[in-house]
């Protein structure tokens, strides 16, 4: 970060660069905050069953906006904490490194047996994608095993 924020004062001069560099981290972190909260409202709505989409009044869809600002508020008040963001930030990347072997036996069994029948996996090439899935996975389970210690 700071090797960026270098470029930007020697391109632009100590105050407009470190400006600009503020703004543009800034904005990226908010653009962030703001997918992952409507994604997390976008599935409760996806697993409720009720509208969920921006599109809608927030009368049409109270549980889409209700858990986008509580998804809001818990991230304000969690960065307000004092919490180590930096360690919570590691730690959810070591959890996100566990999921993904169940995720892809499941979009693997999908596209043996769920898929139209032209469409499947079959032959070599399910064997290849397998053995990619296998390898992607032993990856992810090395990666957030050594993680954890």
């Amino acid at each position: 970060m700071a090797q960026i924020e270098t470029a930007f004062t020697a391109t632009l001069g100590p105050s407009i660069g470190r400006a600009v560099f503020i703004l543009g981290l800034s904005g990226g972190a908010l653009v962030a905050t703001i997918v992952v909260c409507l994604t997390l409202a976008w599935s409760v709505g996806e697993v409720l069953g009720v509208q969920h989409s921006l599109e809608h009044h927030p009368r049409q869809a109270p549980w889409f906006y209700g858990a986008l600002t509580l998804m809001l508020v818990a991230g304000g008040a969690l960065v307000a904490s004092g919490i180590d963001l930096v360690s919570l930030s590691i730690a959810a990347g070591v959890l996100n490194a566990l999921p993904p072997p169940l995720v892809l036996g499941f979009l693997y069994r999908l596209a043996r047996t769920a898929l139209p029948e032209p469409l499947r996996l079959r032959g070599v090439y399910a064997a290849v994608v397998a053995l990619a899935f296998l390898i992607i996975s032993g990856v992810g389970l090395y990666a957030g095993i050594a993680g954890l210690f």
